[in-house]
């Protein structure tokens, strides 16, 4: 018998038993259709694998449009999925979702495992979007649109995106949907907030950083991100500031394509206690992110990639070979 005749209900009970994390479906799905279909079915709704670890999904190769390759960290083991929707377009992730941008304006979320997708508003829906960007600037974080840095969203069934102009002082680093709200992290250090549910949503200030742990001015300050943190017993907003310096990583075309990253500030921010302190803790796994770098490079980003000893403050790759694109290099993929 062939490993494609197998009985559905023979598939189920074998998917049910293998497929124990995230990184087993991607094994047990690439045998055949019908093994997909059934490692499918296993992964629906509260049933989902956990992942041991985020996947690391490579650059697009020229010429090879139907794949991807995923690069699993926790046994170090390159996994190709079909992935046909993302070729040419601008990606990013979030929950395990992909959001994906074209030349055309249209922007759509695809599951990377299902391939199922959802048309999202084009992005020169925007107020005045195509009168200062380019179609690749368009979504920097999943699913909020950032035009010059500001917020946006859109809700379910929408045809275009509503901005948030209220509250709004300088550009955006990051954003993090975490507390029931929309978290922020501004160039002018404050952590904001914005309930997004409302008629009417307004950030709302929750705390600013002291200027001696975030200059926007400083030429090093390679961005800022946003997380929310729950352990069960808080709830903690931690901002992580990327601190980088020019260097000669082999690309000729111009200085400021020549970045590196050399340390990271994490900033802890309590919800329950208004609290805040500077923490350290273990490792933190980072991509490439600098677009407006890596846009115009030679070399594309993907290289700007490692995992950060904040114990001691040291730098090694968390993958050794080379993958790099102008367009969407690198990011990492959650299971959903």
């Amino acid at each position: 018998m062939e490993w494609s005749e197998m009985l559905p209900e023979l598939l189920d009970v074998l998917a049910h038993k293998h497929i124990v994390f995230y990184e087993d479906y991607l094994s047990f799905a690439g045998v055949c259709k019908s093994w997909h279909k059934a490692a499918l079915q296993t992964s629906k709704g509260n049933n989902r694998p956990p992942s041991r670890l985020p996947s690391l999904m490579l650059s697009e190769k020229k010429g090879y449009s139907e794949f991807r390759d995923l690069f699993l960290l926790s046994n170090e083991t390159i996994r190709k999925i079909r992935l046909l929707e993302a070729y040419g377009k601008l990606c990013m992730s979030s929950c395990g979702w992909l959001v994906t941008v074209g030349d055309d304006h249209a922007s759509q979320l695809i599951n990377p495992l299902s391939r199922e997708i959802f048309n999202l508003p084009k992005i020169d829906t925007f107020p005045r979007f195509l009168e200062t960007c380019n179609w690749d600037y368009g979504i920097r974080k999943l699913v909020f649109l950032l035009r010059h840095r500001k917020l946006g969203f859109c809700r379910i069934g929408e045809s275009k995106w509503t901005p948030v102009e209220k509250g709004w002082r300088s550009c955006i680093y990051d954003i993090t949907y975490y507390n029931g709200q929309v978290n922020s992290f501004d160039g002018q250090r404050h952590i904001q907030a914005c309930d997004v549910h409302g008629k009417d949503p307004v950030l709302v200030d929750v705390e600013r950083l002291p200027v001696d742990l975030f200059d926007y001015n400083r030429q090093d300050i390679g961005g800022a991100y946003i997380i929310g943190l729950d352990d069960g017993e808080r709830k903690t907003l931690l901002v992580v500031i990327r601190e980088g310096m020019f260097d000669d990583i082999d690309d000729d075309l111009c200085e400021e394509t020549t970045y590196k990253t050399k340390s990271f500030q994490i900033f802890e921010y309590d919800l329950a206690k208004d609290t805040s302190k500077v923490i350290k803790g273990n490792c933190i796994y980072f991509t490439d992110d600098a677009f407006v770098l890596y846009r115009g490079s030679k070399n594309g980003g993907g290289r700007d990639m490692g995992i950060y000893h904040l114990c001691d403050g040291t730098i090694e790759p968390h993958f050794a070979g080379r993958s790099s694109s102008n367009l969407s290099p690198p990011i990492w993929l959650q299971s959903i």
